[in-house]
């Protein structure tokens, strides 16, 4: 929803280049095995087409693109805590716990 017409003013040229920026950027990417998020992709297109078409900085919304930023960079160390703290949770409650030399992790005993 935010991707809309609250970055930048969007047309159905300005769609079609989106995409096509965003597809070959997920296909280059791709094929040099790069972990890459057709998301970023979609938002950094969105951002370039409105840049390049009108050549103005003030034809891009920088108050949305920043809060995408912000929640981007919030994203990786919330899911981390998230994944970390359930896996505690569920793997401490089903035996023993999660503590690398009692066996848990499939290590053997010297």
């Amino acid at each position: 929803r935010a991707l809309g017409n609250k970055i930048c003013y969007h047309s159905p040229s300005r769609g079609f280049c989106m995409d096509v920026g965003a597809m070959f950027t997920v296909l280059t990417l791709s094929k040099l095995g790069v972990p890459v998020s057709t998301t970023h992709c979609k938002s950094g297109a969105t951002a370039a087409v409105g840049l390049f078409s009108s050549g103005n900085m003030k034809a891009v919304n920088w108050n949305m693109i920043f809060i995408i930023l912000f929640g981007w960079i919030l994203t990786l160390p919330a899911a981390g805590i998230i994944s970390g703290t359930l896996f505690y949770l569920l793997a401490s409650s089903t035996g023993p716990s999660p503590v690398i030399g009692n066996g848990f992790f499939g290590e053997t005993a010297p």
